[in-house]
């Protein structure tokens, strides 16, 4: 027995000239997106961790000129000055990649306190948050002048 059944035409799906062009736009808007979401927020989050880190850092390069209780106080004020300063949509990521190079370069020597109103006075520049938050510095001095030796209320564990 033969089957005369016909075979069902199979059906051809064509792309024109114009459903292509609408797909490469598309294609071009949806790129061009990722990559100004990724220069605005990844890379200037990448810059800004970085820039935390080496404040961070600071913790363990206490001056034998301060107490334990002040390089804490200092350092954990300024970790509130990032955390409350540097944000995403007041710098942009050129502008904190360079501060976290001239920050490199600025740990490469001995720290101290003048190291701390420095990076202060570099937030002040940055960002219009990190210029209001100076108001602050007072506070943190009257702390860093009244602290106790080992006190360590921020628990920064400085050794």
């Amino acid at each position: 027995m033969h089957d005369n059944a016909t075979p069902t035409p199979q059906r051809r799906i064509r792309f024109s000239a114009r459903s292509f062009l609408a797909a490469v736009a598309v294609l071009a808007v949806l790129l061009s997106a990722y990559g100004w979401f990724h220069r605005k927020f990844v890379v200037t989050r990448r810059h800004s961790d970085a820039v935390q880190r080496l404040i961070e850092s600071l913790v363990d390069r206490r001056p034998s000129d301060i107490t334990r209780g002040q390089w804490g106080s200092a350092v954990a004020w300024t970790l509130n000055l990032h955390g409350n300063s540097l944000l995403m949509f007041e710098a942009d990521g050129p502008s904190i990649k360079a501060f976290e190079e001239r920050l490199k370069q600025k740990l490469e020597g001995d720290v101290g306190m003048e190291t701390i109103h420095w990076i202060w006075n570099e937030y002040a520049d940055i960002c219009p948050h990190g210029a209001s938050y100076q108001r602050f510095k007072v506070q943190m001095q009257d702390e860093i002048d009244n602290v106790g030796p080992n006190d360590d209320s921020w628990g920064t564990n400085v050794p």
